[in-house]
């Protein structure tokens, strides 16, 4: 590998819109897509290579990529375009998330089409090699066929993580600083752009509005906790923007405000009713940690105590496909059930995974009197393997 592989992208006139999470680019005038993949995920027999595994799939930490694939993908799924795949070598593929050990640099796949897999995946079916010496006078006159069907990821099933907005991060950034101050410690700017997939500015941008947030509330600056990985000091902007010129002194305020809340909170669980407690007991500390997750997602103000209660009473699992992924869930209500009218205990709802939601709501999946799903022929060819399923029976009695 004798350069980057986001070099290599550029080279070839796809800029990569994020070197740190994005795995693809469209070229500058967007008439061509060129996908990166993996060695591992490649099938000679078949001539295909895995584009999109199930989004529920992948961890909150390594999908940044995640929803630019989505959409990069549904464009393609339309045919129309040119598309090429660079397959690379992964170092570990048991690690999370990889790293590229080396990758072709003389050549890229043609991708024919897209297609779903039984198991949910996306594949691109590939046929000859192009070389790069050759690709701009290829993509003049190669065209990628439309797959079948409607395009099988539900736009739900995007994370948020990646999307330009920083905005939308702002609460996981907010929740994740909360944790950091509460064990008294601090992350640095190359923590927060890696874990969020951020660039500078919109860095900047977030911290910015996270500080003024906490100052409008009266809170200490907790954006404080965001330091120099070799000075273990904060940027000469938190004096600028808040006239604060001891950050190590703020950060102390930050561990004594959001500590204090902590052992608020625990003091609550101490002060349960014993049937609160019971209920509690009822909870692994992980369905616990789920639970937090799943929390985090923001939704009507009303509906936050149906959401916990019905992911509770459904142990974090899917009814129907059995997905545990928090992010990748929502409560929906069963069918004539409304949260206008104040139906909002656990048993007006159930545990589906979002794109599983939607359906059910546009009566495209249906659930019989006796638990069993029924999928409507419209989308059988890529749900059909739900038809018949027995739903879950593990919602639990927690007194809603």
């Amino acid at each position: 590998m004798s350069k980057p592989i986001s070099q290599f992208f550029a080279d070839l006139g796809f800029p990569l819109k994020n070197i740190r999470w994005s795995w693809g680019a469209k070229n500058v005038d967007e008439t061509a897509l060129l996908l990166r993949a993996w060695d591992d995920e490649y099938s000679f027999k078949h001539k295909t290579v895995t584009v999109l595994r199930e989004p529920e799939r992948y961890l909150v930490s390594d999908s940044y990529g995640l929803d630019e694939r989505i959409v990069q993908l549904k464009d393609l799924w339309a045919g129309g375009i040119a598309a090429y795949v660079v397959i690379a070598t992964v170092k570990d593929a048991d690690e999370h998330p990889r790293e590229i050990k080396d990758y072709r640099e003389d050549a890229v796949f043609s991708v024919e089409r897209l297609s779903l897999r039984d198991d949910g995946a996306i594949v691109a079916q590939v046929s000859g090699l192009v070389e790069v010496g050759s690709l701009a006078r290829n993509i003049a006159t190669h065209r990628v066929a439309a797959a079948e069907g409607i395009f099988p990821v539900d736009d739900a099933q995007r994370t948020g993580l990646s999307t330009d907005s920083y905005k939308q991060k702002l609460p996981a950034i907010r929740a994740w600083l909360t944790e950091v101050c509460q064990a008294k410690e601090t992350v640095t700017y190359a923590d927060v752009m890696n874990r969020f997939g951020l660039t500078f500015y919109p860095l900047r941008n977030a911290m910015s509005r996270l500080g003024n947030d906490c100052k409008v509330a009266g809170e200490p600056i907790i954006t404080a906790l965001i330091v120099d990985k070799h000075t273990g000091r904060c940027s000469q902007g938190l004096f600028d923007e808040f006239h604060i010129d001891d950050d190590a002194l703020e950060r102390k305020r930050c561990y004594a405000y959001w500590g204090a809340r902590q052992e608020q909170q625990e003091s609550a669980k101490l002060s349960k009713s014993p049937a609160e407690s019971e209920k509690d007991s009822l909870l692994p500390n992980d369905l616990k940690q789920h639970a937090a997750r799943f929390a985090q997602v923001e939704v009507r103000p009303q509906q936050a105590e149906f959401r916990l209660a019905v992911f509770e009473s459904c142990r974090g699992r899917c009814l129907v496909s059995g997905c545990t992924v928090p992010e990748a869930l929502e409560a929906a209500h069963l069918l004539g059930r409304d949260w206008r009218l104040g139906h909002n205990r656990a048993s007006d709802g159930l545990l589906l995974r979002r794109d599983l939601h939607t359906l059910y709501d546009r009566g495209l999946l249906r659930i019989t009197d006796e638990g069993v799903v029924e999928i409507d022929a419209r989308i059988s060819s890529h749900y059909g393997y739900l038809d018949g399923v027995q739903l879950a029976t593990v919602k639990l009695p927690l007194g809603h």
